[in-house]
């Protein structure tokens, strides 16, 4: 295989993928590739351009639910592209970061060094190359607000960087993720903040997050908040609260969760989540937009 040959970085072949999720669904992938030099993404990418088959971007694998059966492409990990430079000032603080670098880490981090804006991190799980591409966030705050900088691997294999103002992000949303590049690192900037006031707002943070489920197999928020609304409000008013089909079942704690009871498959949380849409939309006239992502399912 032509890949195989290109990488530096081993070509995996059938591996399963249920492990590599927090929800723990999904079947086997056609290749899967684990980079630990950006260089071996660019070559994928080039491949990829003269090919034409799927990548698919895995980060902790938080907030995907992986198709059953074999999935046609390549699963690129960000697991080992995980290098960082933390650079202290007596004013401010930055953080160069590769897309696999831990998002608790980098808000345990900056909290410890007197650095402000990553609180809302606090409980959220997963990659900060996940967390940019999607916008995470809590309480009014996202990862888009500290970004300084950003590079991507294109579609073409080239590497570019970006500077604040050549990218935009709102609710959820990132707009260097509209188009099927990769995000590769990030410069985070942080501004000088007391102690007492970072150790206030994490906390405060962390009070959000204990109503959601704990210790079962989920992958984080189902659907996006519709504006002005509640995703998690709205399904549970609508009765979608233990629901299930096969093993996946709407969290009784939060109705915004799907968990695996185990045993679930990709199929199961597919129509499960449809069968929540549609029980919205029929009652509210509100479409539920998906924040989880789907990988080897069907356009």
């Amino acid at each position: 295989m032509a890949l195989r040959r290109a990488l530096v970085c081993p070509l995996d072949e059938g591996k399963y993928l249920a492990p590599l999720s927090t929800l723990g669904v999904g079947g086997r992938c056609e290749c899967f590739a684990e980079p630990w030099v950006l260089a071996d993404v660019a070559t994928l990418f080039r491949i990829r351009a003269l090919e034409g088959f799927p990548i698919y971007i895995l980060g902790g694998g938080t907030n995907v639910v992986f198709a059953d059966g074999e999935i046609e492409g390549t699963v690129l990990s960000t697991r080992r592209l995980n290098a960082c430079r933390w650079n202290v000032g007596e004013t401010h603080g930055e953080l160069d970061a590769e897309a696999g670098y831990s998002l608790p880490l980098a808000s345990a981090v900056a909290g410890r060094e007197g650095l402000g804006g990553a609180e809302f991190a606090q409980g959220i799980p997963g990659t900060l190359g996940g967390a940019v591409a999607g916008n995470a966030g809590a309480g009014g705050k996202s990862a888009g607000e500290l970004l300084h900088e950003v590079t991507t691997v294109e579609e073409n294999g080239e590497i570019r960087r970006w500077r604040r103002g050549e990218f935009s992000y709102s609710y959820r949303f990132f707009s260097l993720s509209s188009s099927p590049r990769f995000i590769a690192a990030c410069k985070l900037s942080f501004e000088r903040k007391p102690l007492e006031d970072i150790w206030r707002d994490e906390a405060a943070f962390r009070q959000v997050r204990m109503g959601q489920p704990r210790g079962v197999r989920s992958a984080g928020c189902t659907f996006k908040n519709p504006p002005g609304d509640s995703a998690g409000r709205l399904l549970d008013a609508c009765g979608c609260k233990g629901l299930s089909v096969g093993s996946a079942v709407v969290s009784g704690a939060h109705a915004n969760f799907l968990v695996n009871k185990g045993g679930a498959t990709g199929s199961d949380v597919f129509r499960l989540m449809g069968i929540c849409r549609d029980i919205v939309f029929e009652k509210t006239g509100i479409c539920l937009e998906p924040e989880i992502k789907f990988m080897g399912f069907p356009k």
